[in-house]
């Protein structure tokens, strides 16, 4: 008799054993955040971990728009789990759960504000800049609060602000700092300025006077970009070769005029992001408008190339 009761009670055992494994039981929550653009199960229940490796990333809906609460009812819920193949599935808790999706979504066209003051103060652009942002889909930063976010651009090396421009743009954390999104983005860039054309042919070493030219508004491109800008760079001046009519005049037509000579101390300009700095260097090669010269800081004795920018100014930037 002994044995027949055991042999039940084994059985009972047994029977439990495997039945356990076939529940799928889980615990909804009241509310839930997430931060991508669907829901998944493990989002908005409570479950033991088998339950959860098993059914844990199956979606239950689409997350709300960021910012934005939306609500999914435990009806609709137990109806795409059993849809998904999900058997039995027993929902305890809420009638219904709250999700609300956590982030910051900005469109490109925020930037283009941005970048034109960075092109004025950086460049000879000062005014005639048009700025296009090649993508017009949303930077999506999920879980970041836009008013906790400090944005920075930085263009990359060796462009020359013209056509399309590639900056580095970042996003961080007003409160850690801390860099919280990177990534490129391509600006179109359009310069319109008022440009000298010669209206007849002048001669090399002739003196350009005011009939000699006329003032049009062109679109500046690789072949212009050192066109004089100003009247009073270029009456009076030499042509430094034969200008043929209707040509965009440039320095580089204009007989070499140096602004900064070699042995000569000049104003230099350093520059990084909104930081400026000057010092006095020695200049090491006579230089025009736009030349790169080698110059010498006169405290630490170093040498690095630079810009000409003016008369007795170089200019360099530090990335």
């Amino acid at each position: 008799m002994k044995n027949i009761v055991l042999f039940c009670l084994l059985l009972v055992f047994c029977g439990w054993l495997t039945a356990a494994p076939a529940a799928n039981t889980l615990l909804l929550k009241d509310s839930a955040a997430v931060s991508d653009n669907i829901v998944r199960i493990k989002d908005i229940a409570l479950m033991d971990a088998p339950t959860r490796d098993r059914i844990g990333n199956l979606v239950i809906a689409a997350a709300p728009e960021l910012g934005k609460t939306d609500t999914i009812l435990k009806r609709e819920i137990y109806e795409k789990l059993v849809g998904n193949g999900v058997e039995s599935p027993q929902l305890n808790g809420a009638d219904s759960v709250k999700i609300t999706r956590n982030g910051t979504a900005v469109n490109p066209s925020f930037f283009k504000e941005m970048i034109l003051a960075y092109i004025v103060k950086n460049s000879r652009w000062k005014d005639g800049v048009q700025v296009e942002i090649a993508s017009s889909k949303d930077i999506v930063i999920p879980q970041a609060d836009e008013n906790n976010i400090r944005w920075q651009l930085m263009p990359a090396n060796g462009q020359d602000f013209l056509g399309n421009i590639l900056f580095k743009l970042q996003a961080f954390s007003k409160t850690s700092n801390e860099e919280i999104y990177s990534n490129w983005l391509v600006a179109k860039l359009k310069i319109m300025k008022s440009v000298p054309i010669s209206n007849r042919e002048i001669r090399k070493n002739q003196p350009i006077n005011e009939s000699d030219v006329r003032w049009e508004v062109r679109e500046i491109d690789a072949f212009t970009k050192d066109a004089i800008l100003d009247k009073n760079e270029l009456l009076g001046e030499k042509a430094g070769r034969m200008i043929r009519p209707n040509s965009v005049i440039t320095a580089g037509l204009l007989e070499k005029k140096y602004l900064v000579y070699r042995g000569a101390t000049a104003l230099l300009v350093a520059q990084s992001n909104s930081i400026k700095a000057t010092s006095t260097v020695k200049v090491l090669a006579d230089g025009g408008y736009g030349d790169s010269v080698q110059v010498m800081n006169v405290s630490s004795q170093k040498i690095l190339s630079a810009v000409v920018t003016g008369k007795n100014q170089v200019e360099v930037t530090v990335q």
